[in-house]
């Protein structure tokens, strides 16, 4: 499947932001190890950096180049600004109490899933930021949970912009198999996946939405599958089912609008 072209890139800008991956990726870099990088001239690559100084994004420090702290208040920015941050953050630290998994709160943009709040330790080391995030929504229990209350049409616009790349040999890798699963996933209410994403990672999520049914994102937790039975699988959904429940009600609380169970 082909990706619907969405518009013209800027290959300047494309670039500038290749050199941020590759100083992250390296974790630092030299003049001539980003030009060796990116197959261009030092003076080229120069300029590009010169112009991310100006605007903060990366720093010289003993001749190398590093990301800038711009960038952690450009983070603080997006989450600080959400409506539903302290609410969230109250829901994972419960679910961190609670449960032996990682809880985190994914949402979608763009088409993508990004984990917005939570700890994921897999999301610290410098490969996943360049290569693994954002997500694909097919490839993960958060993404599924989202899209699974999307109209038909919102899915099969995101399938065309991205397609189904396979992560693992677990990952979907066909429309119809998708539609299928988030079918699945409205039935029984959560969504789960099993080494789709990351080799080795279950996951469960559930869709949290705002008093007026629209879709906020996904509180989910994840672990090693190999620690991952019924009876583990059992309670960990009943205890999401309950966070969902929560984080919903003091949404409400907080608009003054009645909950989904007194519409109900």
């Amino acid at each position: 499947m082909t990706k619907r072209d969405t518009g013209r890139v800027l290959q300047t800008t494309a670039l500038s932001l290749r050199l941020v991956d590759h100083i992250l990726e390296l974790e630092g870099a030299t003049l001539a190890e980003l030009a060796e990088a990116s197959n261009l001239a030092k003076s080229t690559v120069h300029s590009h950096l010169t112009t991310l100084m100006r605007y903060g994004y990366i720093v010289s420090e003993d001749n190398q180049y590093r990301l800038g702290a711009k960038f952690c208040h450009l983070g603080d920015y997006v989450r600080t600004r959400k409506e539903y941050r302290r609410i969230a953050e109250e829901a994972i630290a419960h679910l961190s109490q609670e449960s032996p998994l990682e809880a985190d709160f994914a949402v979608e943009e763009n088409g993508r899933i990004v984990s917005l709040y939570g700890d994921l330790d897999f999301t610290n080391f410098p490969q996943f930021l360049v290569d693994g995030s954002p997500f694909h929504i097919h490839t993960t229990a958060s993404g599924k949970a989202i899209v699974a209350e999307f109209p038909r049409q919102r899915v099969h616009e995101i399938v065309d912009q991205w397609g189904l790349p396979a992560s693992t040999e677990r990952s979907i890798t066909t429309e119809a198999e998708l539609l299928d699963e988030l079918q699945q996933v409205r039935e029984r209410g959560y969504a789960e996946t099993d080494g789709e994403a990351i080799e080795g990672l279950w996951a469960v999520g559930k869709a949290v939405k705002s008093p007026r049914g629209e879709v906020y994102g996904s509180l989910n937790l994840s672990g090693p599958s190999y620690a991952i039975d019924d009876e583990t699988k059992a309670a960990q959904v009943e205890m999401l089912n309950e966070a969902v429940a929560t984080f919903e009600r003091k949404v409400s609380e907080m608009y003054g609008a009645p909950s989904s169970d007194e519409r109900d």
